[in-house]
């Protein structure tokens, strides 16, 4: 599998599929994340998406960009899904919400051992409050 092939199943088997047991695999034991959920390992990842999925059931992604450079590769998505757990401190509503996100994953010897990563929290919030 590519790097661009591992960063695509990364986002289709953990935000969709939710097949947790890829993301073991392929993301090494001492993975760390430098936004702001920070997990520090591949379980700690697990366990953040693990709770989006409570948070916005029914995602989907839209992978629109895959750029690879220097043992990185570069993606932009496009997330919908459904608010159906608490975000930022706002009860489900239920809501359709959609956004665009970048993020950035440094891969080394097949598996991703670190990653960079934005998602719009004021664009995700103003779905929640409409």
């Amino acid at each position: 599998m590519t790097n661009k092939e591992l960063v695509e199943r990364f986002f289709i088997e953990g935000y969709v599929r939710h097949n947790y047991d890829f993301l073991m695999e392929y993301m090494a034991e001492d993975y760390l994340d430098h936004s702001p959920c920070a997990a520090r390992s591949n379980r700690e990842c697990v366990d953040v998406l693990k709770n989006t999925e409570k948070t916005f059931s029914c995602m989907q992604v839209d992978i629109r960009d895959l750029i690879e450079e220097d043992g990185k590769v570069s993606a932009r998505i496009y997330f919908t899904g459904i608010h159906s757990g608490e975000a930022f401190g706002i009860a489900p509503t239920g809501r359709k919400v959609s956004f665009e996100a970048l993020e950035t994953f440094r891969i080394e010897g097949g598996r991703i051992v670190e990653s960079w990563g934005y998602w719009p929290d004021a664009v995700i919030k103003e779905y929640l409050i409409q």
